[in-house]
């Protein structure tokens, strides 16, 4: 089984880097509505990276969260006209992150709030990411918990949005596993933005994500020989200027690994025409 896992994931890395715009440009156009949510939280996600954000997106601001250790950030917001939570992680900003990247090795995944997996076949994550999660992992839980229950209940069935850019894409797809079985009267939705691989096949068809056209931060954790897999459900948004007729929907089937004729991969700075660092922190 690791074997053919690993076969297949070499094989869809080559195929990723030799596709072109001309073959997904083929596949209908994104729904607008669709677009439009995907950059609606997206500047949630760049506004992680403001050293204080009163406002992000414009909306309230409920709670920051930080480890100097593993240089974790990220906050709450409140979207009372959406009705939703937004959990926001920030991406890589120094030495720290780069040494939790570095920390590759693939363990079972655990801590506050994951399902006890069991069977011959559980998860298997990036030991830096999720040691980087775990550590802000119970105070943001207990914190969207009174959250929900605050003002007689008025935001119990708010929907929990968890987003992040790069590093931060993987800390907040852990977090959106892990707030599934703690909250699990909610929906819960994740978005991420230039993810890189967080973990094995099992655990990548957990969640989706999405690609700008040349961003480099995917293929930072390298699949084929590390046993590491993208998640399958991807949007790409695969040529400029960005809209809803330029981003398209990857590969999505059950039993299907990454989209080789999906996300190329060089380093961009940019989403939606949007730098990956905007802050947007000014009350609507």
């Amino acid at each position: 089984m690791f074997v053919l896992r690993v076969v297949t994931c070499v094989s869809a890395v080559a195929l990723a880097i030799a596709a072109s715009p001309a073959s997904i440009e083929k596949r209908a156009p994104l729904q607008q509505r669709v677009y439009d949510q995907l950059l609606y939280h997206f500047k949630y996600a760049s506004s992680a990276y403001a050293s204080s954000c009163a406002h992000p997106n414009g909306q309230h601001l409920v709670k920051t969260f930080s480890n100097k250790a593993t240089n974790t950030q990220s906050y709450i917001a409140r979207d009372d006209a959406k009705e939703e939570f937004i959990v926001a992680f920030r991406g890589s900003t120094d030495c720290t992150d780069a040494k939790t990247e570095k920390n590759s090795k693939l363990v079972k995944l655990s801590g506050p709030g994951y399902f006890n997996f069991s069977g011959p076949d559980p998860p298997l994550v990036h030991k830096g990411f999720l040691a980087a999660h775990n550590t802000v992992a119970q105070n943001i839980q207990d914190t969207l918990k009174a959250q929900l229950q605050a003002n007689n209940g008025s935001h119990a069935l708010y929907t929990i949005v968890c987003v992040g850019h790069d590093i931060g894409g993987s800390l907040a797809a852990l977090a959106g596993i892990a707030l599934r079985y703690v909250l699990f009267d909610n929906i819960v939705q994740t978005y991420t933005f230039g993810q890189p691989r967080t973990g094995d096949i099992t655990w990548a068809f957990l969640h989706g994500v999405v690609v700008h056209t040349n961003d480099g931060v995917p293929k930072l954790i390298p699949g084929g020989l590390t046993g590491y897999v993208h998640h399958p459900v991807e949007y790409w948004n695969y040529r400029d200027p960005p809209s809803a007729n330029t981003t398209k929907k990857c590969r999505d089937r059950e039993d299907a690994l990454e989209d080789e004729e999906c996300s190329v991969s060089v380093k961009t700075n940019t989403y939606f025409d949007i730098p990956y660092n905007k802050a947007f922190c000014s009350a609507k």
